[in-house]
């Protein structure tokens, strides 16, 4: 009987994480489709676009999604100095693969199309070089602050290992963190418990609002989420739902959060991780050589980050294991009787 039973608890394990793998291959697909839908409906080669360099701080912040469109009328683009003149993304003179996103501050009308005087909006000069209109990919039509840090993050095998373990460790948490436990917690969940996660995205929208600030809202972000990490996994009864939820806020906000952090410590943005050149870069999923650079990057954001991945992961586990006075407390946090 109890080996009968062991078979259908391995076989349900199973399942669910074929429903985990199955879900991540769902929104990979889907990204992936949605930049190619971006494409035909945007013209552009590129349409979304990440910014990992400070030359158009504050009015793109490193690590910014942009979104580029095709420009269909070079007579049309507004040269102007900031704040009025077109944002353009263009291939630099003189190279093949470095691409630049500044502003169009000028312009001159060169055998019978247009030349483009640029300047980053954080740089004291205009940039060297005229920008031939053949070398302009599309202009800047939008902007999601901070949530480009994700696929540069990824591009590096250490940013890669660290998000596959943390998939791994949650994946398999009922393998690695077996349930010792007599019974389940009861109670109600305090839903309360999540305002410390809920609270950091909001803190992203507040970026463009309040541009000069960014730090200082990323550390009270990064406060709330050590708070969350040590509340949340006492108030989840269902400790798999729990791990997910904190996967998705980790992997979505919490990278990028901390590499933004990192960035303004340290002086050290994403273009400097590698060493492709230029102050915006094309999503993809090649892996890139990284620089010493970003292996002090990466030392700096597992100081500020993983010892709260650390805490939310120990927690449910001593839980599972049975230690009295965590489920003592996960009780009280719950409202079950004791």
């Amino acid at each position: 009987m109890r080996r009968q039973r062991r078979e259908t608890d391995l076989g349900d394990g199973w399942k669910e994480y074929l429903k985990y793998f199955a879900f991540f291959v769902v929104i990979a697909v889907v990204a992936f489709g949605g930049i190619n839908v971006l494409k035909v409906s945007l013209k552009t080669k590129y349409p979304v676009m990440v910014v990992v360099s400070q030359s158009m701080v504050p009015t793109l912040g490193v690590g910014d999604f942009i979104i580029v469109g095709q420009v269909r009328d070079f007579d049309e683009v507004v040269a102007e100095p900031q704040p009025d003149g077109d944002i353009l993304v263009f291939l630099k003179p003189w190279t093949s693969n470095e691409y630049i996103v500044h502003r169009a501050i000028d312009k001159t009308p060169v055998g019978g199309g247009w030349s483009f005087v640029t300047k980053g909006d954080n740089n004291a000069v205009m940039d060297s070089r005229p920008v031939p209109e053949s070398n302009v990919m599309g202009r800047v039509i939008g902007s999601i602050p901070l949530l480009g840090y994700f696929p540069m993050f990824i591009k590096t095998s250490r940013g890669l290992i660290t998000v596959v373990g943390m998939m791994a460790i949650v994946f398999f948490a009922d393998t690695l963190m077996p349930d010792k436990r007599e019974e389940r917690t009861g109670g109600r969940f305090p839903w309360l418990t999540l305002i410390p996660f809920i609270i950091a995205p909001l803190i992203i929208l507040l970026f463009s609002a309040m541009p000069n600030n960014r730090m200082d809202l990323e550390l009270v972000a990064l406060a709330l989420w050590y708070i969350g990490c040590l509340v949340a996994p006492l108030a989840f009864d269902d400790d798999d739902m729990g791990l997910m939820f904190w996967l998705y806020h980790f992997v979505l906000i919490m990278i990028p959060l901390g590499c933004d952090l990192v960035w303004w410590m340290t002086g050290i943005t994403p273009s400097t991780w590698w060493d492709t050149k230029g102050s915006t870069v094309p999503i993809t999923f090649l892996l890139q050589r990284e620089t010493p650079m970003f292996a002090e990057a990466f030392k700096q954001f597992a100081i500020l980050i993983l010892p709260g991945c650390a805490l939310f992961l120990i927690i449910p586990a001593l839980k599972r294991w049975g230690v009295e006075p965590l489920n003592g407390l996960s009780r009280r946090i719950r409202g079950a009787t004791v």
